[in-house]
């Protein structure tokens, strides 16, 4: 896959995990990774990250369709929220992937054929499409290894170092 040929829909687990890894700019700065609308308006807040970066995201709005849908998807999963049920629908009727760290959104939405990343896998496609250097995935990793608020487990995080290490090297 190649991280800029498919739409990508990003939940705010996703922009604060890529601010903490210091490398959302990046991500931000691609043609098609869109934020919801209503996200936008009623999650981001400067907790989730530097919010002039966040500013620089595309906005993709709601339809009032897909925004009536939120309670259907909701009877079906009620823990999901109404955020992450938009998230699902906006990437489901755009063909698009979900960027998310919710898994029970992930669950849902792989088992409803919406494609889904994560933060390890942005970072590594990033690193594959050379939007960001060796050195520059290999500090984001460490800086979320170091983060008490990401919910990536160290040995995923410790998996993609060594990775990435060893694909540096010349053979």
């Amino acid at each position: 896959m190649n991280i800029t040929t498919k739409i990508i829909i990003t939940d705010t687990n996703i922009i604060t995990d890529l601010n903490n890894a210091k490398i959302l700019e990046y991500f931000a700065a691609l043609d098609n990774v869109f934020i919801s609308d209503l996200i936008k308006h009623d999650e981001i807040n400067s907790n989730t990250g530097d919010l002039n970066v966040i500013s620089k995201f595309k906005i993709i709005n709601a339809t009032s369709e897909e925004l009536l849908e939120i309670n259907s998807i909701r009877k079906i999963r009620p823990k999901l929220s109404i955020y992450d049920s938009l998230n699902y629908i906006i990437a489901r009727d755009n063909n698009g992937i979900l960027a998310t760290g919710d898994n029970e959104l992930k669950n849902f939405s792989e088992n409803h054929g919406v494609e889904v990343i994560r933060t390890l896998k942005i970072i590594e496609l990033m690193l594959d499409g050379k939007i960001i250097s060796y050195k520059t995935a290999i500090k984001a990793c460490k800086l979320l290894k170091n983060c008490a608020t990401t919910r990536i487990p160290i040995h995923d995080i410790d998996n993609l170092i060594e990775k990435i290490e060893k694909d540096s090297v010349p053979v």
